[in-house]
């Protein structure tokens, strides 16, 4: 699977085209990277065999700074040339977040990479064993408010800027891998502290279960054979919270 969302930054008069070519670059990279996935696969069993070792760990952060990292900085390059064909527009003005993952099951578990930069929430949340697991960390602005973006020069000024962005893993099992821009995330938990929060991710998910009765917006089921799920989500994402009035998107694997 690979999963990604954007949001561009409400003041860039080209964000929307940005978010769209970030999304776009790191999907077709990742599908042309993984389209003979053979020797990945290898890679990846060889790791969780010695996950322990720091050897592997190292062999297989190499692994993911190429597929995953190299898509990120892709998308950083696309949205350049894009500016530098465009006489009236800077780099500026494309700017947006990223959140993306890779992630594919194994007899011994799952095994997912993601990177991040901006704000927004991208989490392995487990409602069996009542745990989450944050896939970064949102980025803050030098004031209240304020995010990194993709668009950023700082963000790729050297391969350990990048390689402390992503994250790999093998996870025994989840319920949702859940990936949602700032939008969905800031009326939902308010603060950055609370996606750290088990409890406040629980909450979460009864919500997008439930719905919004005082909004007369139903909930969503997700399950494996329900094909309604992506019209009851999208339905979802319109409800009420006053002073939120940023663009929503989310995407959920479960």
């Amino acid at each position: 699977y690979i999963i990604a969302v954007a949001d561009g930054a409400g003041s860039a008069k080209l964000s929307r085209r940005g978010s769209e070519i970030a999304c776009n670059t790191v999907v077709e990279h990742c599908l042309e990277q993984l389209k003979d996935s053979a020797d990945f696969e290898a890679k990846i069993r060889a790791y969780n065999e010695a996950k322990d070792s720091e050897t592997a760990i190292r062999e297989m952060g190499v692994t993911i700074y190429s597929i995953v990292g190299g898509g990120a900085f892709k998308a950083h390059k696309a949205i350049k040339a894009a500016a530098d064909a465009n006489d009236s527009a800077t780099t500026k003005d494309f700017a947006t977040t990223l959140m993306f993952a890779i992630c594919k099951k194994f007899d011994f578990g799952w095994f997912v990479a993601s990177y991040w930069v901006g704000d927004g929430a991208m989490c392995l949340f487990n409602k069996e064993k009542g745990t989450h697991r944050l896939l970064g960390i949102p980025d803050e602005g030098e004031f209240s408010g304020q995010t990194r973006f993709l668009t950023m020069p700082e963000v790729f000024k050297d391969p350990k800027a990048i390689m402390d962005r992503l994250r790999f893993s093998i996870e025994d099992d989840f319920a949702a891998l859940m990936l949602m821009t700032d939008g969905v995330s800031d009326p939902m938990f308010e603060t950055d502290n609370n996606l750290n929060s088990t409890a406040k991710w629980d909450e979460f998910w009864d919500k997008l279960h439930k719905g919004f009765a005082d909004d007369e917006i139903p909930g969503v089921d997700l399950s494996d054979d329900n094909e309604e799920s992506k019209d009851q989500l999208l339905r979802w994402l319109d409800f009420w919270s006053p002073g939120n009035h940023d663009d929503r998107t989310i995407a959920i694997l479960y």
